[in-house]
């Protein structure tokens, strides 16, 4: 957050060990940001508008003359999303849109001023994310249309971008967006060995995916993207760390796996102990429009297990694990335990009703201040939602990864009831 002076300006230094992807928030406009060491530029903001002058500006200048041309990458996303067209016209869709963003860079009149390491960054991102689309519509579409993706006549087109091995390219590690959809389809490649191999179990194939189906800079990136999202959940997955500690590794692979096991070591010292100053400090709203901290919310429910639901009205899975919550709650009706309710969105005080009918309660209810950017959320390093967590009776964490609600609890005694039960008594 950049504060402003008594001129409107603001000065701000990031330290930055190679090109990063950013956000530049403006009152109710923002836009892609693109950094890299050394750059040193002023930005100038009139209204909606951004324009960007200095050394290695330019980059940043052509991002957004291509989102005002409606060809930045997050338009790329918007005929996925809706997932109206049929397999064959999105794909003809998106290699019209993909040529567009190649011919928009190539009329681009100061091409010869962005930075080569930023063109072959933009070049590769535009194939990768086409990949990713073409790879993830078919089960968008079938949702979409409630029929079964199995179902569906797909063109060889789609077949093709859906063959591990024809997208594994070591070239394209500079997109994060790579390295994320390569690890995410470490998922179907199991499910394929699975089928090859009846007699492997789930977790084995996953690690065949892993370690044996790619090689090199791809490998090395996505099974640290693997132990640090392992590390996300709570998980410490020896196999894989065992792994990584074997194989030929760069600097940016250890760095990130160092510091992301000293973050899961931090967050696993909570547990058991007093509100940390990053939960106790957070601001939040109560239903009345009454501001107050974590901590004397917390306050309120000493005696009582708490169970804390982090959420959004604009999060389909959170809605859609109220109905459980609630059937979870009723169950534990005689147990000293209370369901909390945080919202990241902003809500009104006149505009709590679509909450409490979502919730099926008016009960503990509060807003999150600063949403994703609250001390809490930036310190846990939470980057999604439905995030649930569980404190004892003494305010104490004993949970930051907690189960959701589900469908079993209908039918049975789920994990997560035994824990609340549990701690309860």
């Amino acid at each position: 957050m950049a504060e402003l002076d008594s001129n409107s300006c603001f000065s701000i230094e990031i330290p930055l060990e190679r090109m990063a992807k950013g956000r530049i928030s403006v009152g109710q406009f923002y836009h892609d940001i693109y950094l890299m060491p050394g750059d040193d530029f002023s930005i100038r903001i009139d209204g909606d508008t951004i324009n960007y002058s200095g050394k290695a500006a330019e980059k940043n200048n052509f991002l957004y003359a291509s989102e005002v041309s409606g060809l930045w990458d997050r338009s790329f996303y918007h005929a996925s999303n809706k997932g109206e067209l049929t397999p064959v016209d999105f794909f003809d869709a998106m290699t019209a849109f993909k040529q567009k963003r190649i011919d928009f860079f190539d009329s681009y009149s100061k091409a010869d001023q962005l930075q080569n390491a930023f063109v072959e960054f933009y070049k590769i991102e535009t194939q990768v994310i086409f990949e990713q689309l073409i790879q993830d519509y078919p089960r968008r579409y079938a949702y979409k249309h409630k029929i079964h993706p199995d179902s569906l006549d797909l063109p060889i087109e789609f077949k093709a971008y859906n063959e591990f091995s024809n997208f594994v390219d070591d070239s394209k590690i500079v997109s994060s967006t790579y390295v994320h959809n390569l690890r995410n389809k470490l998922y179907s490649k199991a499910r394929e060995i699975t089928q090859a191999d009846t007699t492997l179990k789930w977790k084995d194939a996953i690690y065949v995916a892993l370690f044996d189906s790619l090689s090199g800079k791809s490998r090395e990136y996505v099974l640290t993207k693997w132990i640090i999202s392992e590390f996300s959940e709570d998980k410490y997955d020896t196999i894989a760390i065992d792994k990584f500690n074997t194989i030929e590794k760069g600097a940016l692979a250890q760095s990130s796996f160092d510091q992301a096991l000293m973050k899961y070591n931090e967050k696993r010292s909570l547990i058991g102990q007093p509100l940390h100053t990053e939960f106790a400090s957070t601001q939040l709203t109560d239903t009345s429009g009454t501001a107050l901290t974590f901590e004397a919310m917390m306050a309120q429910h000493k005696g009582h297990v708490v169970y804390l639901d982090l959420w959004a009205m604009s999060c389909g899975p959170c809605r859609a694990a109220m109905p459980y919550s609630k059937k979870l709650k009723e169950k534990l009706k005689e147990a000293p335990v209370d369901f909390v309710y945080i919202s990241l969105d902003k809500v009104q005080e006149s505009k709590w009703v679509p909450v409490f009918e979502t919730t099926f309660t008016k009960d503990h209810h509060y807003v999150m201040e600063n949403g994703f950017n609250s001390r809490l959320y930036k310190f846990m390093e939470i980057n999604w939602v439905p995030c649930y967590m569980i404190f004892d009776k003494a305010g104490h964490l004993v949970d930051f990864n907690a189960d959701r609600p589900s469908r079993r609890v209908e039918c049975a005694e789920t994990e997560l009831e035994k824990t609340l039960k549990e701690l309860a008594s």
